[in-house]
């Protein structure tokens, strides 16, 4: 088999896959719109559920809809079955995604949840199956035709199962009106969750780890400070702990270059008066693009507070390491 056939394989297995969500979207089921609903209204939890290929797209539905708002379990009908029923409160609704509708394991354990209270959306191919008998919604999902040559394997019918269950929650999140805060919340360890969540006062360093000196601070004062706290650099304070300049590594070298080192110089000899500074309410990665995206990129930068408090220091070092 040559190159050119291979493609053409995959090519025929994408469009089958796509005619077959054409055809889902064109025939769009009404019934979403009242599992949507039933949801929005549902003061429980999201129950997903699922056996073999249909159990695999129901735990990443299940994280879907976490992750945006919803909050949701995936539950194993074998499981469910031996004890974890019990994860099932009266308030709940239930999701139980099924092809043929015919599955034992599922099966067997719809008429125990809607005991408990829970209502029951069934997702099936099979309109006239025990899953769609057993639910309280149906939402039928027709395949035109599987991927697989045999038309045996699940692979379109568990696209458009997926594909659902990703619209399910957009819905949801834009009917709850849930925001990029509210995304970051959920997401705390993740790159956007911390672009989002992630606030100067989270990374400066502050308190003994922040570098500062007294404006008439002498040059052994200066280089013992900038050392000892590891940042390039060290902000210049007056009596009342309000930024009145900053010296780096670069200040000292330009300052020494051009003028002739007395015992008598100072902070205030040195100090750039004017630095750009950073407030702590703001976003880590904001400050970070703003660092970066100057026509001579700043590498550490004074945090002030609304009063004019030196209250801490930023490095692009430091913002980096966050993961920004």
């Amino acid at each position: 088999m040559n190159e050119k056939d291979t493609i053409a394989i995959v090519k025929q297995a994408l469009d089958d896959e796509i005619s077959s969500l054409i055809h889902f979207r064109d025939e769009l089921d009404p019934s979403v719109k009242d599992c949507i609903d039933l949801i929005l209204k549902s003061k429980g939890k999201v129950i997903v559920t699922g056996v073999g290929k249909s159990g695999d797209i129901a735990k990443k539905i299940s994280h879907t809809l976490s992750s945006t708002g919803t909050s949701a379990y995936f539950l194993h009908p074998t499981d469910a079955s031996h004890g974890d029923s019990g994860i099932v409160g009266p308030e709940d609704v239930v999701l139980a995604i099924g092809k043929s509708g015919e599955s034992e394991e599922l099966n067997y354990i719809l008429p125990t949840l809607r005991k408990i209270g829970a209502k029951i959306v069934g997702i099936t191919a099979n309109p006239k199956s025990k899953l769609a008998s057993l639910s309280d919604i149906v939402i039928i999902t027709p395949v035109l035709k599987e991927a697989c040559p045999l038309d045996l394997a699940p692979t379109s019918s568990t696209t458009i199962a997926l594909v659902l269950g990703d619209a399910i929650a957009v819905a949801l999140m834009e009917l709850k009106n849930f925001q990029a805060n509210d995304f970051a919340l959920y997401h705390p360890a993740g790159r956007l969750g911390k672009r989002l969540s992630l606030y100067l006062s989270d990374v400066m360093r502050k308190g003994e780890r922040n570098a500062s000196i007294p404006v008439d601070a002498n040059l052994e004062t200066i280089l013992k400070e900038i050392t000892e706290k590891g940042i390039g650099a060290t902000g210049v304070v007056d009596s009342q702990s309000k930024l009145i300049g900053l010296i780096t590594d670069y200040d000292i070298r330009k300052y020494l270059t051009k003028n002739t080192l007395l015992p008598t110089v100072t902070a205030k000899d040195m100090m750039n008066a004017n630095p750009s500074s950073f407030r702590p309410e703001e976003k880590a990665y904001d400050v970070l693009i703003k660092m970066e995206g100057r026509e001579r990129p700043i590498s550490v930068a004074p945090v002030v507070d609304e009063k004019g408090q030196f209250v801490g220091m930023i490095s692009l070092h430091d913002l980096l390491q966050k993961g920004l």
